[in-house]
């Protein structure tokens, strides 16, 4: 694979939820917009954490799915995250399995594309 920058790659149509959103409101966007996991933005549009489908698995399990729980408190909230000119080289941990999103943010910590193995399997197969 040569050096390709995640800037290429990274999708741009994002999906986001403020962390004072409830986690019910969060599913149902998720459900709307067919996405595996949501970002969890500021006013500003800077990255306070990611929720996934693993999020709402533990989250369930932990409490009744019903109740009122702010998406803030089950998001995971130390999230690797890319810049457009990283190398989707560099991101050998996503190609791994470890991640299977990757947000893409500014030097500000806004925002601006998501980088997911779809993105990445995409790219092998026009190669």
């Amino acid at each position: 694979m040569t050096d390709v920058p995640v800037g290429r790659l990274m999708s741009t149509e994002l999906v986001t939820v403020a962390a004072e959103a409830t986690a019910a409101e969060a599913a149902e966007r998720m459900l709307e917009t067919g996405v595996n996991s949501i970002l969890v933005v500021d006013e500003a549009g800077r990255l306070e954490g990611l929720l996934t489908g693993w999020d709402f698995v533990r989250l369930v399990r932990e409490n009744d799915p019903h109740d009122a729980t702010l998406v803030g408190e089950c998001m995971t909230a130390d999230v690797v995250t890319a810049s457009e000119d990283d190398s989707v080289e560099a991101l050998a941990d996503l190609a791994d399995g470890e991640y299977s999103h990757l947000p893409v943010t500014d030097g500000d910590g806004v925002v601006v594309g998501m980088l997911s193995t779809t993105d990445l399997t995409k790219h092998l197969a026009r190669r």
